[in-house]
């Protein structure tokens, strides 16, 4: 049998360095800076590139290409800018790596651009010329500053420059987050915390942007790195025909202590069109229910051919051959532009509508009292129903006119003055879906008609002096009523407070049909005190207006309850005696019965 284990031992003695290196990424360190453009274009003949420059490390290269070699890397292939020698990039990850590390020069623009003092800055730059309108590619930024709490307090510099010869402009920085913020292990990492009272701690910072940590050793890494950025992706917006120099840097900051690197994606530096951001519900950038959004390449029709397609589909939308496209539906939308040399170049951008804001279309009516067709409407009286009862819908404005030119000023007394229906239009906000709609309220006017049927005797609610309170009764049926007690102002309520002593007609309206009845009546009055001094003024204590009441029967009582005075609808009042006595100055109540259904209690003082 010990022939079975000398062969089982050679294999694994010759299959275990594979295993390592199957968890490594490989590194080509002896393309010059041309080939590291083509690694990076594709050597893309519809790109028009110029002769390259690489600066760093001398002997043993800082610059390189990469491949992916069968490790969990997420670019199969592309080039390295490091701020060490390129080999050392190699993983997995080795917190005590001894390896060679050589010194040289930092970066001028980079450090204007990002205000540090660089050192050991490796750069690849050159020039292209634009054949779109926009720049596109993938990048990740490693480091081994991911460790400790250094996170907290300084990081590498890298930065991607671009600037337009043609123009003449400065160089810019896409090496950047969408806000603007610079990429670097300082402003993309989780909470740094530790039980180490000499280390810092601080919150984490723009998060979701962090990859992973490279420093778990029963999770071998392939680069030798501590931590890593998810996959980003660097933009630029260019214009057609002119010529652009790109200089990548990565550099450290002050010090040799931790080392970084800058891993670009192959065959990514493509030119493609640019169709502006995806229109998305999740960001409140979608289009809004019922509206067309126009898609544009911003490229000539003349010269150039387009293609559009819609959701993957592999055939065109027929009939779409121009430089824009109208759209009404979601989709994921693809141009092909093919130019006069024959190159093609591909853009695509994903429109969401919003599920819509539903607003109802309602109808106001009111009752047209005098036949002219004119009434006064509240236009917000209805909001909660044209907003489908959504709390997040705001009815901001009132328009006359449909194309939402004429704005209502007073929309709570918006007067029709048309004898037909008028259409007025109320516009819609929602914050969650950012956009507007628009509804129509039809305005109508119903003619009055009078219902001479009998309507049941109104009730005093309330008799104080000139506080009193009085509520009409409405007709025994579920129709829906409206009150006045002048003719002229109607309410919703029966019931009406501080109304004065006198004559009224009641008007009781059904506010569907216009159709209403009226009866009079008449609110008393009682003085809240007498004085009985024989002066001949206020001598007796007395309401008036009974007369409309021949049945009417008060009851005066003192304080303890005691009966001392009964008086008709005919009587002249009381004058304060009992049986000839003159009665103190003191608060006496009263009983008030008006009829079988009406009773009315109250008090008044005697005064002397």
């Amino acid at each position: 049998m010990s022939w079975i284990k000398n062969i089982l031992f050679a294999l694994f003695i010759c299959c275990f360095p594979f295993a390592i290196t199957a968890q490594s990424i490989s590194i080509d360190a002896t393309k010059t800076a041309d080939e590291l453009v083509q690694i990076l274009t594709n050597n893309n003949s519809c790109l028009k590139v110029f002769p390259a420059t690489a600066t760093g490390a001398t002997i043993n290269k800082s610059f390189a290409t990469f491949s992916k070699n069968g490790s969990t890397f997420p670019f199969t292939a592309g080039i390295v800018l490091s701020t060490w020698e390129s080999d050392n990039s190699k993983g997995p990850y080795n917190p005590s790596f001894s390896g060679s590390v050589a010194s040289w020069n930092g970066d001028a623009n980079m450090d204007t651009i990002l205000g540090i003092n660089s050192l050991n800055a490796t750069t690849l730059t050159f020039e292209f010329e634009s054949l779109t309108n926009f720049l596109s590619f993938n990048y990740l930024f490693a480091s081994n500053e991911y460790i400790r709490d250094y996170p907290c307090n300084y990081s590498d510099g890298l930065a991607i420059l671009i600037k337009d010869i043609t123009a003449n402009s400065n160089y810019v920085n896409i090496a950047t987050l969408a806000d603007g913020t610079a990429v670097s292990s300082k402003n993309i990492h989780p909470a740094i915390s530790s039980s180490d009272p000499t280390l810092s701690k601080c919150d984490a910072k723009n998060e979701n942007y962090f990859g992973q940590y490279n420093t778990d050793l029963t999770n071998s890494s392939p680069i030798n790195y501590a931590g890593q950025t998810k996959v980003l992706n660097a933009q630029s917006k260019l214009e057609i025909g002119h010529r652009y120099q790109i200089k990548f840097v990565i550099a450290e900051d002050r010090s040799r202590a931790q080392f970084s690197a800058l891993f670009i994606e192959a065959g990514s530096f493509t030119s493609t069109i640019d169709l502006g951001k995806d229109r998305l519900v999740a960001d409140k950038s979608s289009i809004c229910n019922g509206e067309t959004f126009e898609i544009q390449t911003k490229i000539s029709n003349s010269g150039n051919t387009f293609k559009w397609y819609k959701d993957g589909a592999t055939n065109q939308i027929p009939g779409e051959t121009n430089s824009s496209l109208i759209v009404n539906q979601a989709g994921t939308y693809k141009v092909e532009v093919t130019d006069s040399n024959g190159c093609n170049f591909v853009g695509q951008i994903k429109i969401e509508y919003s599920i819509g804001m539903n607003l109802k279309d309602v109808q106001l009516a009111k009752c047209d009292d005098n036949g002219s067709g004119s009434a006064f409407f509240d236009l917000t009286s209805l909001n909660t129903i044209i907003a489908n009862n959504n709390p997040d819908t705001t009815i901001s404005k009132y328009y006359e006119d449909s194309v939402l030119t004429i704005e209502i000023t007073n929309p709570k007394a918006f007067e029709k003055t048309n004898s037909g229906d008028q259409i007025v239009y109320v516009k819609g906000y929602n914050p969650k879906i950012n956009c507007s709609e628009t509804a129509s309220i039809t305005l109508k006017t119903i003619a009055s008609t009078q219902n001479l049927n009998s309507l049941p005797t109104p009730i005093i609610k309330e008799f104080t002096g000139s506080d009193n309170s009085i509520e009409l009764i409405t007709p025994t049926t579920s129709a829906n009523y409206e009150y006045s007690i002048d003719g002229i102002h109607y309410q919703n309520s029966a019931l009406f407070t501080r109304v004065p002593k006198g004559n009224y007609i009641a008007y009781i309206r059904n506010a569907a049909t216009c159709a209403y009845a009226t009866y009079p009546f008449t609110i008393l009055d009682y003085p809240s005190f007498f004085t009985p001094n024989g002066d001949g003024v206020n001598d007796v204590w007395k309401i008036t207006d009974l007369d409309n009441y021949p049945t009417a029967v008060i009851y005066i009582y003192d304080r303890y309850g005691k009966l001392l005075k009964q008086l008709n609808s005919l009587s002249n009042g009381w004058n304060g005696t009992l049986n000839g006595y003159l009665l103190p100055a003191d608060d006496y109540w009263f009983r008030l019965i008006l009829n079988e259904n009406q009773i009315v209690n109250g008090h008044f003082s005697l005064k002397r």
